[in-house]
C-alpha cells in the first residue's frame, strides 16, 4: 500500500480555508544541504490540494520541506499590515520514514503567527 502527503491551510484572520495560498514543495534526501523542489500548487477553495502533494513511487522515505507563502496570501486578501509582513514565507520541515502511510499536514495562518499538526 502506498502512502501520500498532503496538506490543508486555514486561514485563522477570517476563521476559514485560506484559498490560493501558494506552497512549495521539497525534498531533501540526505538533509539540510541538499534541496530538490518537487512542485509549486496552490490551494482550492477549501484550503486543500485536488491531489496530493506526492505519493505512489514518487513517496520516498526523505526529508520534505513545505514552504508556505503566507505573506503573499495575506497580502493577496488586502489585509493591512505593515511595510513588510511580519511572516513571509513559513517552513515546515517533516520527516518521512514510512511510506505506507497517508500524513496530513494542516497549518493554521495568521498575519502575525501560524502552527502546524498532522491530521
Amino acid at each position: 500500500m502506498s502512502g501520500s502527503l498532503q496538506t490543508t491551510v486555514i486561514d485563522a484572520l477570517r476563521g476559514a480555508p485560506a484559498a490560493a495560498m501558494l506552497v512549495d514543495l521539497f525534498r531533501l534526501p540526505r538533509g539540510a544541504g541538499e534541496r530538490y523542489h518537487l512542485k509549486t500548487i496552490e490551494t482550492n477553495e477549501s484550503g486543500s490540494i485536488d491531489t496530493p502533494l506526492i505519493e505512489g513511487e514518487a513517496f520516498v522515505p526523505a526529508i520534505y520541506e513545505l514552504f508556505y507563502h503566507v505573506g503573499r496570501y495575506f497580502k493577496s486578501q488586502r489585509v493591512t499590515l505593515d511595510d513588510a509582513p511580519f511572516l513571509d514565507v513559513v517552513p515546515v520541515r517533516v520527516t518521512i520514514g514510512d511510506t505506507s502511510h497517508a500524513y496530513h499536514l494542516e497549518l493554521l495562518a495568521s498575519p502575525w503567527s501560524y502552527t502546524t499538526f498532522r491530521v
